[in-house]
């Protein structure tokens, strides 16, 4: 099956879950990110911001700012994105394809005046973060099916000789038995499923909760 089969089948399955299904179900999922050793001994994270039916990550970003964790998120700017960190909610804003990214005065240098708790708002480097990444479709091998623009593998490419851990979020049905990866495509280091933790830094995948 070809990749734009595939995001076509994987978003009619994750749109098929109702509100209260996908809270739970995102609920169990920050919980799971919430006792990972690589969240406990991260001071920063970056992750993207839910929209539509994906795995919620509002509190996922309450949680961390709450523990006293820098959070970034991120924003498109022209065909690449960038990592803004963030105080709060409230400092996002609609932005590409309606999806809320961080305010323009959180951007600007103004904001650095106002009260930000950062020295800086862009995050120039992701050494030492817990990436949390999303997307349409995962297979146990840790590649996984985008939504067709690149921007993560971009993002994954243009900081290839950082340490950071790349973890993507799924529901337990956008797994899918293989995806044919080609050359562009970057794998993950872990996901994580309301069902079960796949793990490349151990020897076998870790039990679900």
């Amino acid at each position: 099956m070809d990749k734009k089969e595939l995001r076509k089948i994987k978003m009619h399955e994750r749109d098929s879950l109702s509100h209260e299904k996908a809270q739970a179900l995102s609920d169990i999922i920050t919980e799971k990110i919430l006792s990972l050793k690589e969240y406990k001994e991260t001071d920063t994270i970056l992750t993207y911001v839910s929209c539509r039916s994906e795995v919620i990550t509002d509190g996922l970003i309450l949680a961390a700012l709450k523990a006293g964790k820098k959070v970034g998120v991120p924003k498109v700017e022209g065909d690449i994105m960038n990592f803004y960190y963030i105080n709060g909610l409230d400092d996002l804003e609609a932005g590409y394809f309606g999806v809320r990214e961080p305010k323009p005065c959180i951007i600007s240098d103004t904001s650095l005046s106002s009260g930000s708790k950062h020295a800086e708002s862009l995050v120039s480097d992701p050494s030492g973060c817990l990436m949390i990444v999303p997307g349409l479709a995962f297979d146990t091998k840790l590649n996984r099916i985008g939504y067709g623009k690149g921007f993560y593998d971009k993002y994954f490419l243009a900081h290839k000789d950082k340490s950071y851990v790349k973890c993507g979020i799924a529901f337990d049905i956008q797994l899918c038995e293989k995806i044919e990866a080609d050359r562009y495509d970057q794998p993950l280091d872990m996901l994580i499923t309301d069902k079960v933790i796949f793990d490349y830094f151990q020897s076998k995948n870790r039990p679900s909760d």
